[in-house]
């Protein structure tokens, strides 16, 4: 198990919701300000403020002592797209890529991007989604931002060690049985993205894995510089 420094806690301060333009529909888009974070939100994601909050305060810190973060370089902001049709706009123009199902939150630079989750219960991979789930993905996206800070060589980074590490401090499910029986070579190429359906918890079975062989310290070095656990993959027998 890894265990997390001991840090000061922050203090959430609650700054009244701020009226902005109206949106497209009508409604009046607001925001939530806290002394770490804000959220951008309309009348129809509205219960969902309360949600994000209690998943961030609760884990905010955790995250951080996990990175060795003492304060993060800028303000978190957090947007909700309402609709499902304005997501997959906003992902496709964003990403540069054709919208996937399973694609309901991105993290971008330090903002937060996510689908309320009345909408994306409608997706076919996330329709049984509890609100905890919801809850989740808010966690597995502010663990992508604490990483891109720390990493800031983008050829150092990889999808195994960002998304195993999202997942795992998320506590999101993975298949338990799944093999990691993929060579290296694949695990850490583009390719990968073409030959496995479960891209997730191959990811997170390394992570945990490596969670059980290596050193905090270590985890955290391979996971800022990707070519040091594929120097030290065959000697550390991640391979089943």
């Amino acid at each position: 198990m890894i265990e997390f420094k001991k840090t000061t806690s922050f203090v959430l301060v609650l700054i009244l919701p701020i009226m902005l333009l109206s949106c497209s529909k009508g409604d009046k888009k607001m925001i939530y300000e806290s002394d770490l974070y804000s959220i951008e939100y309309d009348k129809k994601s509205e219960k969902l403020v309360q949600a994000i909050n209690e998943a961030l305060s609760q884990n905010f810190q955790r995250v951080l002592d996990f990175w060795g973060i003492e304060k993060l370089d800028n303000h978190v902001k957090i947007k909700i797209y309402s609709e499902l049709d304005d997501w997959i706009k906003f992902y496709e123009n964003i990403s540069g890529t054709q919208y996937q199902d399973y694609v309901v939150g991105c993290a971008n630079g330090p903002d937060i991007y996510v689908l309320a989750y009345d909408e994306y219960k409608k997706t076919q991979m996330h329709k049984n989604d509890s609100l905890e789930d919801f809850q989740k993905v808010m966690i597995h996206e502010f663990v992508h931002i604490c990483h891109n800070q720390l990493c800031t060589n983008k050829y150092n980074y990889s999808f195994i060690m960002g998304e195993g590490l999202a997942t795992y401090l998320a506590g999101q499910l993975y298949n338990h049985d799944i093999k990691i029986d993929f060579p290296k070579e694949t695990l850490f190429s583009n390719d990968f993205f073409s030959i496995s359906n479960d891209l997730y918890s191959v990811s997170q079975k390394i992570v945990r894995k490596l969670v059980e062989k290596v050193p905090h310290e270590k985890l955290i070095e391979y996971a800022l510089d990707y070519t040091k656990l594929y120097k030290d993959w065959d000697d550390l027998k991640m391979g089943e």
